[in-house]
């Protein structure tokens, strides 16, 4: 059975204030910020993460903060897990990004057959594993599944040895629409082909390639289905059976990396834009300079505040606490969902403020502004979905979509 390495709600109630002294893999995090910024500039002319910067994570241990800790990991609280990846993205928001991704991924391969977690990591507890999601199709056979096609979106996939990939079984009932299909297949990186095709303006290190692989065979161990995962059925669970696995899955996963990336880019934004401002000594009684750095911290300390709250509900709830209702789990979503929009419009006043000199490329500006644009891109921000999953029912729609068309809202 699972023993996390560090007691997860020892500083519960720290981490919920802001407080996260307690937390050595966070402070672990911060201190990687200087670094980033001071490689920021370097790190925008390439299109995946600075080896030196991937070797700085494996070895302060920030990619296993979601991992079992059977397998090497750490176990940390998913509130840990948050504020690392968005002060990474204080520094980059690249980096921020994959951490969150890379992270998210050991998660859920915690939830695998264990025999696909040895696999992984029986030689290497440091091994990293991409995604994408979005299905494509297998077909059953015996023993498994054969599976083709090409999965767009794989960040960080330079750095992994294996991939998650989503797939819809040929002939067999799908899902409603939705991003992940009915199915996730574990491919090791032998078997699959990166095409290396991301040439984009906004979270450009990312890496975030095309996957293209050709009937390629996998047990069945080596999968596992989405319905399994939302009713607690997932295979995994009978060895990993700590705090964190007995959280609602999705409400882990859909505020891994989107939300505290867009926080942590708009929070460097705001320091960059302060020493911008004593630099050039510009007037540091300009009320529109200083309302929008204002409100700009005021709503990272907003947004963190709710989500961290959020996430001690979740938590008190699986440690036998009061039952979270599907409608309040829904505004959890929607509270998540929405941050990277707001953070963009935030940016965008903060580009406005630093003026013509802001331009250049000699300052950070131009780079948070478009990791800021291409953060609330993702399918998971869709707010306006989640606004219909919560308020909907109260306006009296009678067809309220299920989160990713899998399951009811209320195991999510």
């Amino acid at each position: 059975m699972s023993t996390a390495i560090f007691s997860p709600t020892a500083h519960l109630q720290e981490f919920i204030q802001g407080d996260f002294s307690g937390s050595e893999i966070v402070c672990r995090a911060r201190q990687l910020v200087p670094v980033l910024k001071e490689r920021a500039a370097e790190q925008s002319k390439h299109t995946r993460l600075l080896p030196e910067t991937v070797e700085d994570l494996k070895e302060a241990g920030l990619f296993q903060m979601l991992q079992p800790s059977r397998h090497g990991g750490l176990e940390t609280t998913p509130i840990e897990s948050f504020e690392a990846t968005t002060i990474l993205a204080e520094g980059d928001a690249s980096v921020g990004w994959v951490h969150g991704v890379t992270s998210i991924h050991h998660f859920h391969l915690g939830l695998f057959d264990d025999r696909a977690q040895k696999e992984v990591w029986g030689r290497d507890t440091r091994t990293l594993v991409s995604s994408p999601y979005m299905p494509q199709v297998a077909r059953r056979v015996e023993g498994g599944y054969l599976i083709s096609g090409t999965w767009k979106f794989a960040s960080g996939t330079d750095y992994c040895d294996w991939a998650l990939l989503g797939a819809n079984i040929e002939g067999e009932p799908t899902p409603a629409p939705g991003p992940a299909g009915s199915h996730v297949f574990l491919i090791p990186r032998m078997d699959y082909e990166v095409i290396d095709n991301w040439d984009v303006s906004g979270l450009r290190a990312t890496g975030s390639n095309d996957i293209i692989l050709e009937d390629v065979f996998v047990p069945e161990y080596r999968t596992l289905t989405w319905n399994d995962v939302y009713q607690g059925a997932a295979p995994g669970l009978a060895v990993n059976d700590g705090l964190l696995y007995r959280l609602p899955f999705f409400q882990v996963f859909s505020r891994a990396t989107q939300a505290p990336t867009a926080l942590g880019a708009l929070q460097g934004f705001t320091d960059d834009l302060v020493e911008f401002m004593v630099r050039r000594r510009k007037n540091p009684k300009d009320p529109a300079a200083t309302l929008a750095i204002a409100e700009a911290r005021s709503f990272i300390t907003e947004a963190k505040t709710t989500l961290y709250s959020n996430y001690a509900a979740l938590i008190a709830e699986a440690e036998g606490g009061p039952r979270i209702s599907a409608e309040r789990l829904n505004e959890f979503r929607f509270q998540s969902a929405i941050i990277p929009a707001r953070a963009a419009r935030y940016g965008t006043e903060l580009y406005r403020i630093a003026g013509a000199a802001g331009v250049y490329n000699t300052e950070s500006f131009g780079r948070y502004m478009t990791d800021l644009l291409a953060c609330q891109t993702h399918a998971t921000n869709n707010f306006q979905a989640r606004a219909i999953d919560w308020v909907g029912p109260q306006l009296g729609l009678t067809e309220v979509p299920p989160p990713m068309g899998i399951v009811p809202a209320t195991l999510n």
